[in-house]
């Protein structure tokens, strides 16, 4: 707030800047290739044995630290996905799909399914998790929108 600026101004200000995060953001394509890979991997390596499973998963978690790092230096913000109102529907829609998909995996581990079970697992989350996250930013402008002014 400047010398000149009237309290209620600088409030309105706040409240517009607020209303505005995320309107005109417009990311890369491959972010949402990228993080609908990281979490395929994920959802894949359930079916491998033990260790490379838990390896396969500190690596992917690893590119999902590296992936917010670049988004914060990009944006300069970076929002919990599940707090928003409609875009945390969609983050814990994402949520239970993957625990289903991750089923599968386990189902080809420990109780002898077929071995394509994790694969095609992986690339049905691929698909899903890449069209989430466009989906979860329509959302998440949406809850914005009903932000109070």
């Amino acid at each position: 707030m400047t010398q000149d600026q009237d309290p209620h101004e600088a409030l309105a200000s706040i409240r517009d800047a607020r209303a505005g995060i995320g309107r005109d953001l417009d990311y890369p394509v491959w972010w949402d290739f990228a993080y609908g890979g990281v979490l395929a991997v994920i959802v894949a390596s359930t079916g491998l044995p033990a260790p490379w499973n838990t390896t396969v998963f500190i690596f992917c978690m690893l590119g999902v630290v590296l992936m917010v790092q670049w988004w914060k230096k990009k944006f300069g913000w970076w929002v919990n996905g599940y707090s928003p109102r409609r875009a945390g529907r969609v983050a814990w829609g994402l949520v239970a799909f993957m625990m289903a998909m991750m089923g599968l995996g386990l189902w080809t581990r420990l109780f002898d399914g077929p071995a394509w079970a994790p694969w095609a697992a992986g690339a049905l989350t691929w698909i899903v998790a890449g069209f989430s996250g466009r989906l979860w930013m329509n959302a998440y402008r949406k809850d914005l929108a009903e932000l109070p002014r």
